[in-house]
């Protein structure tokens, strides 16, 4: 018997017990949704931290503290712009990609009748960088660097306060402000991590807020990747020891801290999602299997007489092995194809709604690799499972088959 012959008969069986067929499919559809959904939460979740977290965990943070002095030691000093500059142009620009100071205050902004007290960072415009995983623009835009040098009159504020003062944070973009005793245009609004705060650049919080001072409340230091945070921390003592006349590490009047233990625990959460999700979808699958395969077998039972007749008028046992394996094929086919449809269906809907509700956790990604492997992986199911039924058949004497 021919593949095609096969091909018919199968689908004709098929027809005949549609409900039993239903139901052997939905168990793959799901799994095979599943599989596709998973694969592209799996990369949004992947690249949501790669793209937004990760300069989190490349940034150094320098703070002012506390030395402990000796008998006839100098005071502790303050970070000033001094240092700032001295860590531009002594670093090497192969471990640290920027320098960003940052001056910080709580300060009354008000809008209308409306006032709120906030916490004021003035910042430069690379602020954005080390931060944007912690505060994400969800409306508007940074500030520039021509912005910064200008001293212009901007700011950035949080979901909360925007919210507080115009009602709906969105409407705050384009809006003005009043903080301290100028009046400042709202330019963006900042995610709901970044609580009462109020973004500006640093040479205007010096000139309009906070006096025209030379110190910053911290230095950010931003490492070129990863692997040269190590390099940037011991380069940024170093330059800084000098700058704060420091010859013993314990009496340090700054502080130098990276993140990347968060990291380190970050990426083993990443991987525990993925390995939770993979054996998830193993599970589903293997249920899936298990009832294709009981199905069939009942199959086998169920058409012992038809399968005699076939043997007694010629059929070869490799045309009835043939037969079941084509039609639990296509059994995992048919759910396999209604799975693909549902998880692209899952995933679309998850790029259009998942920015608005949760738009730190990504954009999933639709993979043509994935949706193969899927529907390959649903064919591979039905393989499997119709292997035992069908050998089980082909091996059905005609005569106690008949008799059946």
């Amino acid at each position: 018997m021919h593949v095609k012959e096969s091909i018919l008969i199968a689908l004709h069986c098929m027809r005949a017990g549609r409900l039993r067929t239903a139901i052997t499919m939905l168990g793959i559809v799901i799994s095979i949704a599943v599989v596709i959904a998973a694969g592209g939460l799996s990369s949004a979740l992947n690249s949501s931290f790669r793209d937004n977290f990760n300069a989190n965990f490349k940034s150094i943070t320098v703070l002012p503290m506390q030395a402990q002095f000796v008998a006839g030691g100098a005071g502790a000093r303050s970070i000033t712009d001094a240092d700032v500059e001295a860590l531009r142009q002594e670093s090497d620009p192969a471990a640290v990609a920027d320098v960003i100071p940052t001056v910080s205050g709580m300060v009354m902004v008000r809008h209308g009748a409306e006032q709120i007290r906030g916490d004021v960072v003035g910042a430069s415009a690379g602020f954005v960088s080390t931060a944007g995983g912690y505060l994400p623009l969800v409306g508007g835009r940074m500030f520039t660097d021509q912005q910064y040098e200008g001293k212009a009159r901007t700011v950035l504020l949080s979901a909360d306060i925007a919210g507080f003062l115009f009602g709906d944070p969105a409407a705050a973009v384009g809006g003005s402000v009043d903080i301290g005793r100028f009046g400042f245009q709202v330019i963006g609004v900042l995610g709901p991590a970044a609580t009462d705060t109020a973004l500006m650049p640093m040479t205007t919080a010096r000139a309009c807020l906070f006096g025209g001072l030379r110190t910053v409340s911290g230095i950010t230091v931003l490492a070129t990747q990863l692997g040269t945070v190590q390099s940037a921390i011991n380069q940024t003592n170093s330059i800084l020891d000098r700058q704060h006349m420091v010859t013993t590490p314990g009496l340090r009047d700054f502080g130098v801290t990276a993140s990347q233990p968060i990291n380190m625990y970050a990426d083993q959460l990443l991987d525990l999602v993925v390995w939770f999700t993979a054996v998830t979808i193993m599970i589903a699958l293997f249920i899936s299997a298990l009832g294709l395969a009981n199905i069939m077998l009942v199959t086998v039972v169920e058409r012992t007489s038809e399968i005699g007749i076939r043997r007694a008028v010629g059929a070869r046992r490799a045309a009835i092995m043939r037969q079941f394996l084509i039609e639990s094929m296509i059994i995992a086919g048919f759910g396999g194809a209604l799975g693909v449809g549902l998880g692209v269906s899952v995933v679309l809907a998850g790029q259009w709604l998942l920015p608005m509700v949760a738009p730190l956790d990504g954009v999933p990604r639709l993979s043509i690799q994935v949706v193969a492997a899927a529907f390959g992986i649903s064919l591979l199911v039905g393989l499997v499972a119709g292997a035992v039924p069908a050998y089980r058949a082909s091996r059905l004497h005609p005569w106690h088959a008949l008799c059946h």
